[in-house]
């Protein structure tokens, strides 16, 4: 059994097999995801049920920051809507059957549905009852279900690794998956286990002492972390080793 740390899908299924093929994943193997399954790509329908249909009771699955925004969507917040319409959440929707052509959006910064020829406001009432008609059950539950961060005696996994020069006690759950600051992957600070994180979009894997980056775009990669030394491959076939020195 190998365990297989996996970068963010968004919708990307077929670069999702196709990284677990490069990996020579088996049935049994343990599977780390950092966030990120949904969006941008046009198959993440597919990516939920992928998941959703694993049974291996050792998986991980990890909360990205737009798994964040749907579940403060589902609460009934436009806001974070809005910013998931902004960053690739027409894809998801459209993966699970919704014609965008019903979907419209005002300057007011209103976004409305098209039902029984009428235009529906999507406020914090009609927003959740829309999402939850769209997507089943099943993959909002493993949605909710997403822990921020997980750790073992050596490695720190989240989505976007932690808040720069901070300790990871004193940090919060949501200091995982945001990491919008760019100033984390150039700071010398180290945390005391390694931090392997995706979220920031690298043409190349990160490498630094401490931290080992696995984000890309339109790219899934995957740290397999029971070869000596550890190494990374990805959806394109490309291939990286982790140097024991960039270990902590």
């Amino acid at each position: 059994m190998k365990t297989l740390v996996i970068s963010d899908i968004h919708g990307y299924y077929r670069e999702l097999r196709d990284a677990l093929a490069n990996a020579d994943y088996q049935k049994g193997d343990r599977l780390i995801f950092l966030g990120d399954y949904i969006d941008r790509g046009p198959r993440s329908r597919e990516v939920m049920e992928f998941v959703a249909s694993l049974e291996n009771p050792a998986n991980v699955y990890l909360r990205g920051n737009h798994e964040e925004l749907l579940i403060k969507t589902l609460g009934g917040d436009t806001h974070a809507y809005g910013i998931l319409m902004d960053n690739g959440f027409l894809s998801t929707l459209k993966s699970y059957g919704v014609d965008p052509r019903t979907l419209s959006y005002s300057t007011g910064g209103r976004h409305y549905i098209e039902r029984d020829g009428k235009h529906i406001l999507l406020d914090n009432r009609e927003l959740p009852l829309f999402l939850r008609s769209v997507i089943p059950a099943e993959h909002l539950a493993l949605i909710d279900s997403t822990e921020h961060g997980f750790e073992t005696d050596s490695f720190f996994y989240s989505h976007a690794g932690a808040e720069p020069c901070r300790p990871l006690y004193e940090q919060r759950g949501t200091d995982f998956v945001w990491g919008m600051d760019g100033f984390f992957l150039k700071q010398k600070y180290t945390y005391g286990k390694t931090l392997v994180f995706g979220h920031f979009h690298l043409m190349e894997p990160f490498l630094a002492r401490g931290r080992i980056g696995l984000g890309a775009d339109m790219c899934v990669r995957i740290l397999i972390t029971d070869y000596s030394p550890m190494v990374i491959v990805d959806s394109d076939g490309d291939y990286y080793e982790v140097r024991k020195e960039w270990l902590i």
